[in-house]
């Protein structure tokens, strides 16, 4: 036989390699195809609402991204959702004309398609495999790792054998978080390439992949920072400082440039509100031992791959693993939570684990004949391509699409959109999450409470919804907080309701009878909670400025004395109009001794003005805005949120850090020439 020479040897590689990535584009599309069609899916209890809702609102509101209004009593725009996804899916949809609902689902299906192609480049890079790199994609394509170790993952996959990610992606609508999993590949290989040539255009490529990553869901921020010390543990260059430093520089250069999304109002906000979202996950005694019991394995792990000499790429895919495996496993069976949501981490053992796996097994056929070698990859790919046979049927099943005006959350928007337009309603389960797919009205929950800037609203949620040590008086402590919050209609799901969380609704009837009902369908039921006003402004007297924070939502005596001046026909009306999405305009008469409440969420930067002279504003106990103006009579309030020094020092990091990227390419250069 010829010898072939290194150009024909590197030709049938490229062969290779764009054969597999063709193979992995066809399994991929034949497994998600159906959801490129979709407008809108019969899950209606799928977080995809509250996504398409922002997507949709941000391709109407161009430009007006400073606070969001429509949410939670409000918040700022920055702490909706982490916006890469977002702002995809409303370019998408101006440049197509396609509703956001169409083009988020054709982003999501494009996203879980090219993630398999994404892992199959990024094992490339990292181990120079062609064959492993390519079962390892496959079986990532078809198979659930997460469902087969963990039973509860299964039977609620419907089955071991059944693909979670997809049912991550079209049940629970995990959009974002797979969009994280395919860039956090792309990252690894930018990073890889970065480190091991030291160009600046590869350092450049990784800082925009790990903003990519960071921007589209907060679970790929502490997996890149995994698959970053992963990597610099397994690939050890000298002298040892310097990979680190590249990756600490360029991390660094990355927050200042996202620093305007990732902002630290939102940092602080997923602080406070991740350990009791979704669960309880504050950290115990149990936790910190399960925690040392894991930092001591991982130690110990890595030392047995150094000392029995696994390779470089091994040691890397299999330190990997063990990273989501010890969230995922010690979540489920230890009953603790290293981290917030250890649940979530699901979707990356699927990622990892069968490229350790992969690479392991071929680590040991490598000592075994050939014919050997070959039998088993027949035997693994003849299982893998049952198992996407299957993989197909089973997304056949799960991919459905609706009709939008069968749904009943639909028929609730449209009819409060009617007859109710601007108002702020309590809406509960998916009825809140499409909500404002359908319409710009503000709800006083809605969106992702880990998000929220006002945490007291999220207890007073969990009173409305919960019931929880109540009693008798169950509706008027509801009443008191729809009142206390400006939300003038309320819409309960009951016994024949077609909301997929109804069951959560403790006391769906406590209102019958006690407010007055607006509207009944299949089961769902609106009603009205009166006021004097339907304004979001009220004048009040300073004395009923709320001082004290309630400890739960019981302790409603700090906020006595504020409800009630809502009511009370001594003060003088207020009117409010919003001018925009970040500014709104406030017209009343004041007396000395009064000030004006906003029922909106107060965070730094909200100013006031009367006749261009800046006013006094702050929040109260319960975080809404307060304004005390030093007008007397007749007086026009103009709000306007404009996120203060906060927004000014991150855009000015954000410039400063791409000035910087810009010295430091003009000064490659350079020395290049």
């Amino acid at each position: 036989m010829p010898d072939i020479g290194p150009a024909a040897e590197a030709h049938t590689r490229r062969i290779r390699v764009r054969l597999s990535l063709l193979l992995l584009l066809l399994v991929n599309l034949a497994i998600a195809a159906k959801l490129f069609g979709i407008e809108y899916s019969i899950h209606s209890g799928s977080i995809e609402g509250s996504f398409i809702s922002i997507a949709r609102i941000m391709a109407k509101y161009p430009g007006q991204w400073q606070w969001w209004p429509f949410w939670n009593g409000g918040l700022p725009f920055e702490c909706v959702y982490l916006p890469f996804t977002h702002w995809l899916v409303a370019g998408f949809s101006l440049l197509t004309r396609m509703s956001a609902a169409r083009s988020y689902h054709i982003v999501a299906a494009a996203f879980y398609v090219a993630s398999p192609l994404a892992v199959f480049w990024m094992a490339i890079e990292v181990s120079r495999r062609v064959g492993a790199s390519l079962i390892a994609a496959l079986a990532y394509s078809s198979v659930s790792a997460s469902a087969l170790l963990v039973p509860a993952i299964a039977a609620d996959a419907g089955g071991a054998v059944n693909l979670r990610r997809l049912q991550s992606l079209v049940f629970y609508g995990e959009a974002p978080h797979m969009a994280a999993l395919a860039l956090l590949a792309v990252a690894v290989v930018c990073f890889s390439r970065a480190l091991r040539t030291r160009r600046f255009g590869w350092q450049l490529l990784a800082g925009a992949a790990s903003a990519a990553v960071a921007l589209s869901n907060a679970f790929g921020i502490p997996m890149l920072a995994a698959a970053l010390g992963c990597w610099l543990l397994a690939f050890p260059q000298r002298p040892w400082w310097r990979a680190p430093l590249t990756v600490g520089a360029i991390g660094i250069l990355v927050y200042c440039w996202i620093s305007p999304w990732l902002s630290p109002t939102m940092i602080r906000a997923i602080r406070a509100n991740a350990p009791t979202t979704g669960g309880d996950f504050r950290y115990t005694a149990h936790t910190w031992i399960a925690l040392a019991l894991v930092a001591g394995g991982f130690v110990a792990f890595w030392l047995a791959l150094r000392f029995f000499r696994a390779s470089a790429h091994l040691r890397f895919f299999l330190l990997l693993a063990a990273v989501p495996a010890a969230i995922v496993m010690t979540g489920y069976f230890g009953k603790a939570a290293i981290i917030a949501q250890p649940f979530r981490y699901e979707t990356e053992l699927d990622m990892w684990l069968p490229l350790a796996l992969v690479f392991a097994g071929a680590s040991i056929l490598d000592r075994v004949p050939a014919r050997v070698r070959i039998g088993v990859a027949a035997i693994v790919i003849a299982g893998l391509g049952f198992q996407t046979i299957h993989s197909v049927l089973y997304a056949r099943g799960l991919i459905r699409p609706a009709e939008p005006t069968g749904l009943s959350e639909y028929r609730i928007a449209t009819w409060l959109d009617t007859h109710h337009a601007g108002e702020r309603a309590f809406l509960f389960g998916s009825s809140s999450l499409l909500y404002n797919v359908f319409t710009d009205n503000p709800q006083l929950a809605g969106g992702h409470e880990q998000h929220t800037v006002n945490t007291f609203v999220s207890i007073v949620r969990y009173t409305i919804y919960s019931s929880d040590h109540t009693g008798d008086r169950d509706a008027e402590y509801s009443i008191f907080w729809l009142k206390a919050f400006g939300t003038h209609l309320i819409v309960m799901p009951g016994r024949g309701s077609r909301d997929y969380y109804k069951d959560a609704m403790v006391h769906p009837a406590k209102f019958d009878g006690v407010l007055p009902l607006l509207w009944q369908s299949e089961g769902d039921s609106i009603y009205a909670v009166p006021a004097r006003s339907n304004s979001l402004a009220h004048v009040i007297p300073v004395s009923a400025i709320v001082t004290r924070r309630p400890r739960h939502g019981l302790d409603t005596a700090p906020v006595e004395a504020y409800v009630a001046a809502l009511d009370d026909a001594r003060y003088p009306p207020a009117s409010f109009r919003w001018r925009g999405l970040s500014e709104a305009e406030i017209e009343t008469a004041l007396s000395p001794g009064q000030a004006i409440s906003v029922q909106v969420t107060y965070a730094p930067g909200w100013e006031a003005w009367v006749d261009g002279k800046p006013q006094p504003v702050s929040g109260d106990a319960i975080g809404q805005i307060v304004i005390r103006p030093d007008c007397l009579g007749p007086c026009r309030v103009v709000l306007r949120y404009t996120g203060g020094w906060e927004h000014r020092a991150t855009r000015a990091m954000s410039v400063a850090a791409m000035l910087v990227a810009m010295a430091l390419g003009w000064r490659g250069k350079r020395k290049a020439a």
